[in-house]
């Protein structure tokens, strides 16, 4: 039987000179604090030996669009391209540099999307979507100079309404533990965003944050208290700017009952910032 070896969640946005531009000298020097802990975390992530890393994270639109925004996403294939964009904006500049191409767990991707099916989840498939700052800022910092662990890309919607309900994503979370737990192979999983902000879509907010929700639902992590996390609503989510804690759901769901322990967490006024690991 298999399992889930390695949990952990943080914000996806870990490029110091897009902090220094719109927060100041402080943001930059937040986020290499954040930076070096998630390297710490990569090294214990590459102790456990996984053969898969499940990564959970949002599109920005830039791989789905208005014509179509799934609820949730499975990226199967063979490999995955990095996305490549002209003119990219400034958080997306977090991919300059990195490989071209990353290796995809396929058996893995196939069952979380099949036997996902056959359990009432009405999942995506995609063959050809590429993986932009969302997924791989953070990969880059976790492995470091480290061969890139094969991956399962899976895409929550957290930015186009109507999302997905908090309490299925932590449903899809525990489908893709029972799908490992049913799996010959040790699993990785990671969720990536937030904490709490407001993108383009929320023009009106961009800047804003809410770190006393924050602090509350890092809280209710920290003590596994899943039926808090679970009661919180869409509209809790849009009103605090933590839409991307959706997919900080999925990995919840995955390890519950485990609390999570808090390994950086730092209000920089325009976002606020967070690693934890799931104690397995």
């Amino acid at each position: 039987m298999g399992r889930i070896v390695y949990a952990a969640a943080m914000s996806h946005v870990l490029h110091p000179p897009y902090y220094e531009k719109n927060v100041g000298p402080h943001g930059k020097r937040m986020v290499e604090e954040l930076i070096a802990v998630v390297g710490e975390m990569g090294r214990e992530l590459a102790a456990r030996r996984p053969d898969a890393l499940v990564v959970v994270a949002d599109d920005h639109l830039n791989v789905f669009s208005f014509d179509a925004v799934p609820a949730m996403c499975v990226r199967i294939g063979r490999s995955v391209s990095r996305m490549a964009q002209q003119g990219a904006i400034e958080f997306d500049r977090a991919l300059d540099g990195l490989a071209d191409r990353y290796p995809l767990h396929e058996d893995l991707a196939n069952r979380i999307l099949e036997d996902g099916l056959e359990a009432g989840f009405d999942f995506a498939a995609s063959w050809s979507a590429p993986l932009d700052h969302a997924f791989l800022s953070p990969l880059s910092v976790l492995h470091g100079e480290r061969p890139m662990t094969p991956l399962v890309p899976f895409w929550v919607n957290c930015f186009v309404a109507p999302l997905p309900s908090v309490r299925r994503c932590f449903a899809a979370g525990q489908h893709i533990a029972r799908v490992v737990a049913n799996s010959p192979w040790n699993v990785g999983i990671i969720a990536t965003g937030g904490l709490s902000h407001f993108p383009e879509l929320s023009l009106a907010r961009v800047g804003e944050s809410d770190p006393e929700f924050d602090r509350r639902v890092v809280g209710w992590m920290e003590r596994g208290d899943h039926a808090s996390l679970t009661a919180l609503t869409s509209k809790e989510l849009h009103t605090t700017g933590s839409h991307e804690l959706l997919n900080w759901m999925v990995l919840l769901g995955a390890v519950a009952p485990a609390r999570a322990r808090v390994r950086f967490f730092g209000e920089m006024g325009r976002i606020d910032l967070a690693a934890v690991e799931c104690i397995l």
